[in-house]
């Protein structure tokens, strides 16, 4: 053992989360500069998240034995050099090219962190060591994201790969030096994949595909959207710091409620809320833009309760997912994560259609319907798990 091995995974997540999206503060230049529009650039987000969800567990499968930090160095490593070449890309070709390769080499650092805390430490410590892990993703909310915006503006959108690019590198050399060697325990079987049609499973996977598609039908855009709004983009870092104060405190909230008795209406109530807050950024767009203050008020509610639930939702999802499937729970979270990702997708490339064929005043109201889609699967998944219930009593 080398130590702590929590600053090190922290910080791997934390340059994956920021390099996931460090660009989004900047689409609006980004597509100037490649001679697109703002709604075609989204599908960097697209190209990404899908390639993430598409390959994350069939990915898991065929290295679930391989050495564990030389996998993580490696593929931070990658990600590294990936978006220095994202820096110098001279088309959107080429660019939406190596978001797909980075969403591939996503794929073998996220899956991986789980199971080094798994084997490093103790089952009483683990809990805590997770959420601290996790913890890495919210600082890319909080300050990783915003930074890439600043930079951009002080520069230009090229440099928020450079900095995405100079985190994964941190991050590759601080886990090469801070792990140990994680030799892997895991097992392999494409029949390991058959768990996620269980019923129960999959209701809940229907429940994050819908949480974060609503979600992302704004988040990609949120630059053109705050331009809407507020009538500019110089403060798009601090609404992007807004979702990470959004995020500690639904992760605040679902600590509290990870032992409620009816998780079930807490997640209808969630998604009622998700609901809500997309819908906001429509009325924002079609009744408040640019009238100042009430403008400001109303991106910043939506922005920060939009985040707070989502990040609410999503320890209970796989809090109950992991009750789900006691014997196969590394696979059904794996494929949690695959779900989460494919949401992102679907959701910025619904997000672009509607822009592009419709209105951008419309991505709040479509998100709505998403999240509304979500709440009616959750009250199924509740009215579902009442009977044997009421069979018992």
């Amino acid at each position: 053992m080398r130590g702590n091995p929590i600053p090190a995974l922290a910080l791997a997540t934390c340059a994956v989360g920021t390099q996931t999206f460090v660009f989004a503060g900047l689409l609006i230049e980004l597509a100037a500069d490649l001679s697109i529009s703002v709604a075609t650039a989204g599908y960097l987000a697209v190209a990404y998240a899908i390639t993430y969800a598409l390959t994350a567990p069939l990915i898991a499968l065929k290295t679930g034995r391989l050495e564990r930090r030389r996998m993580l160095w490696l593929a931070l490593l990658g990600l590294s050099l990936i978006n220095l070449l994202a820096a110098l890309a001279g088309s959107f070709s080429e660019l939406i090219g190596l978001r797909i390769l980075a969403g591939l080499a996503a794929t073998l650092v996220m899956p991986v962190v789980p199971p080094i805390i798994a084997a490093l430490l103790p089952v009483e410590k683990r809990g805590q060591a997770l959420a601290m892990v996790t913890g890495g993703m919210v600082l890319a909310f909080l300050l990783g994201m915003p930074l890439g915006s600043l930079i951009g503006q002080w520069f230009d959108w090229r440099a928020t790969f450079l900095l995405a690019a100079a985190l994964c590198l941190a991050a590759a050399l601080t886990n090469r030096l801070s792990l140990p060697v994680v030799q892997s325990e895991d097992g392999a079987g494409w029949h390991l994949l058959a768990h996620g049609w269980q019923p129960d499973i999959r209701r809940l996977l229907l429940m994050s595909l819908a949480a974060f598609s609503a979600t992302f039908c704004v988040i990609p855009y949120i630059a053109p959207v705050m331009q809407n709004i507020v009538g500019s983009t110089e403060q798009v870092a601090f609404s992007q710091m807004l979702v990470g104060v959004g995020a500690l405190i639904g992760i605040t909230i679902a600590a509290r409620l990870g032992n409620a008795s009816s998780p079930n209406r807490v997640l209808v109530r969630i998604f009622m809320i998700i609901a809500m807050t997309q819908a906001l950024y429509s009325v924002a767009m079609l009744v408040f833009p640019e009238q100042g203050l009430v403008s400001w008020l109303s991106l910043g509610a939506a922005v920060l309760f939009g985040a707070a639930a989502l990040f609410a939702l999503t320890p209970l999802v796989q809090a109950q997912l992991l009750e789900a499937a006691p014997g196969a729970r590394q696979v059904t979270v794996a494929l949690n994560g695959s779900v989460m990702f494919l949401g992102q997708g679907l959701g910025a490339a619904l997000g672009a259609w509607v822009s592009q064929l419709l209105s951008l005043q419309l991505l709040g109201l479509t998100g709505m319907l998403v999240a509304l889609l979500g709440a009616l699967c959750a009250w199924q998944w509740q009215a579902a798990n009442a009977e044997p219930a009421m069979e018992e009593g």
